[in-house]
């Protein structure tokens, strides 16, 4: 784990890596330079004053719930290498969209938490199909494994559309209360609803650390960074692309504006 858990709302930046060998899109470039553009990311959000990153396999898009074994054994090894790199920096793991190989690749690197995307309770529609709830497998391997990483599952996703209308409200119990997670993100369409998300969220599972999954700018993070134990952000330090390295200019200047709230 982290070797000082920052006080007060952490600050993480998204490292997404390349397409991965085995994945649709990969191109056959050496796993090196693949983990070398990792440094570069994790070194500029570093240098910017990021407390923390999340490491995610993002070019080996379009995925589904299940990652190769070659995947969870590349992804082991580049969250190695940054863990080792930054051991200032916090470290969760998100593996697309398998919350057991997330766990897998967490526990082995020693990271502090894991994210599961896509679905942790009930089912979605996704791109890639009908996505069913995997709180049920990834507890249970957790414990096989004697693992005691938390896992932060997401709420409702943008991307995805519920089988089964429900207010935020019975996502959050389910997720926490029958579900098991140690906490939750939430993302919106929009900034203002996701604020109203968050705000009753809060009211039924205060018990846990809830998070600002995506839609963070320089311009809104003020807004966000009271009512939240973390923030991740990509895009905007991106110049709107998630495969873009992270800009060095829009990375300080989205530390600067979220430490400025915290300070006010």
């Amino acid at each position: 784990m982290a070797e000082t858990p920052p006080a007060g709302p952490q600050i993480v930046g998204m490292v997404q890596l390349r397409a991965l060998p085995g994945s649709p899109r990969y191109q056959d470039e050496q796993l090196a330079h693949i983990i070398d553009a990792a440094q570069s990311d994790a070194q500029t959000l570093s240098d910017a004053g990021f407390t923390g990153i999340q490491v995610q396999n993002m070019g080996d898009n379009p995925s589904t719930r299940h990652a190769g074994l070659e995947t969870v054994a590349f992804m082991t090894r580049a969250c190695s290498e940054l863990r080792s790199t930054f051991p200032h920096l916090s470290l969760s793991v998100l593996v697309n969209w398998d919350a057991e190989a997330s766990l897998a690749v967490a526990e082995a690197v020693g990271a502090d938490f894991v994210r599961v995307e896509h679905t942790w309770v009930g089912a979605s529609m996704t791109s890639w199909g009908i996505s069913s709830a995997s709180c049920h497998a990834a507890t249970r391997f957790r414990s096989k494994i004697r693992s005691s990483m938390p896992i932060y599952a997401d709420l409702l996703e943008p991307h995805a559309v519920p089988l089964v209308d429900r207010p935020i409200e019975w996502w959050a119990g389910a997720a926490v209360h029958e579900g098991g997670a140690d906490g939750v993100f939430v993302t919106a369409a929009s900034l203002a609803e996701s604020l109203d998300l968050i705000r009753r969220v809060r009211a039924v599972v205060p018990e846990v650390p809830v998070w600002l999954g995506g839609g963070a700018t320089t311009e809104n993070v003020g807004r966000v960074i009271g009512l939240v134990e973390g923030v991740t952000v990509a895009t905007s330090i991106k110049h709107g692309d998630m495969s873009n390295p992270v800009d060095a200019r829009l990375a300080s200047a989205f530390v600067r504006a979220a430490k400025n709230a915290g300070a006010a």
